[in-house]
């Protein structure tokens, strides 16, 4: 079994805080659903927090994925299969009903823009209906433990199936490898939003982007069985990254062409046009070069051994990610009377939400039993 690599528990702290700002950039003007809205009519401003959250939406939560692949094999290995799935029923179940009991009701405040006090919204919508938030099965950005539940099913019953037949020589990571990967996702991201375009969501899943989750995570258990990580190159991860600044001004040349501009992105999302296909090819693409990038440069620079705050950013970075869309949306909702720059708010929200998630998520961790879930 490999040893425990400590740049991966980094690269989630740094995908976690990114998941924070990601959320308080939509906030402020950047596209994306949320809980809380305080657009402006600012092109230069909206233009740059879309191109942020944009960028991002390309890569994070697909590594995100890769890693949680990637840790799968080991985990079912020393669990077995009724372990493994207890072990994971718990630890991303009990979160999910959380959030859909404790959290949305109270982010409901806001994004219903109730007229009454906040106790008045407790005492009627929240104790008054209590199990509400299972009817309405609503788990915000939770929707990535919901997704992996399902992947993990699919793992188990692969497992179970094939009786570990296909445990034999590991997949190489070679460029064909790459090239058929992209090539299915991007023809996979362009039928998919012929039925799902991005932005419509079946049971809280953006299925429109799911061809490149599936294929990360497949890619993660291949890449634990093969050693892809300790190949990784230097040289490649350059060429990754130049790729990717590439398209990142690609992106809004593309998107003003065919009619961004004039308030027409619906198309880029999907349907039988060049910008759907557009979009679906530059998505995964761009997402595959900065995580190619971001996981070369952690592993060459941030692998030493855990010290200082980094062992307690790493250990809380879990229960952040469950709580962090409460901070987010009432650090933006109390500072709503300000009449800053939306720039000037984004950075002082985004900094007081990981603040504030990080020590919440320190706290209630000190609660006996906490840890074993979270």
């Amino acid at each position: 079994m490999e040893k425990r690599l400590n740049y991966l528990d980094r690269l989630k702290v740094y995908m976690t805080v990114l998941v924070i700002l990601h959320h308080t950039a939509i906030t402020y003007g950047g596209a994306g659903g949320w809980y809380y809205y305080e657009h402006q009519d600012n092109v230069v401003v909206n233009t740059l927090l879309t191109l942020f959250t944009a960028v991002n939406q390309s890569y994070f939560m697909g590594l995100f994925f890769f890693i949680s692949g990637y840790v799968t094999p080991t985990s079912y290995d020393r669990h077995g299969c009724a372990g493994f799935v207890k072990a994971r029923l718990i630890r991303f179940g009990i979160p999910l009903v959380f959030y859909m009991l404790v959290i949305s009701p109270i982010l409901r405040y806001v994004s219903t823009g109730f007229k009454g006090s906040f106790g008045t919204f407790i005492e009627e919508e929240v104790i008054g209906h209590p199990l509400r938030g299972l009817v309405e099965f609503s788990v915000g950005p939770l929707w990535y433990l919901e997704a992996l539940l399902l992947f993990f099913a699919g793992y188990v019953g692969f497992r179970l199936l094939t009786a570990d037949k296909f445990r034999g020589r590991p997949l190489a990571l070679t460029p064909r490898v790459i090239t058929r990967y992209v090539v299915i996702v991007v023809a996979a991201n362009f039928l998919v939003r012929l039925a799902f375009p991005v932005g419509t969501e079946f049971l809280n899943l953006q299925l429109g982007y799911f061809p490149a989750y599936i294929g990360l995570f497949m890619a993660g258990i291949a890449a634990y069985r093969g050693n892809w990580l300790g190949q990784l190159s230097n040289r490649a991860a350059r060429k990754w990254l130049w790729t990717a600044i590439g398209l990142i001004v690609l992106m809004p040349a593309g998107m003003a062409i065919g009619g961004a501009l004039e308030g027409n992105t619906s198309v880029f999302m999907g349907g039988w046009n060049w910008q759907s296909a557009f979009y679906a090819a530059l998505d995964p693409l761009m997402g595959l070069g900065i995580s190619y990038f971001l996981l070369v440069w952690f592993r060459e620079r941030w692998n030493g051994a855990s010290r200082g705050i980094t062992p307690w950013l790493s250990a809380n970075a879990f229960l952040v990610y469950i709580l962090h869309a409460a901070f987010v949306t009432y650090a933006a909702f109390s500072l709503r009377h300000l009449g800053w720059h939306p720039l000037v708010k984004f950075g002082l929200t985004g900094c007081a939400a990981v603040v504030l998630s990080y020590t919440a998520a320190s706290i209630i961790r000190q609660v006996p039993g906490v840890k074993q879930v979270v």
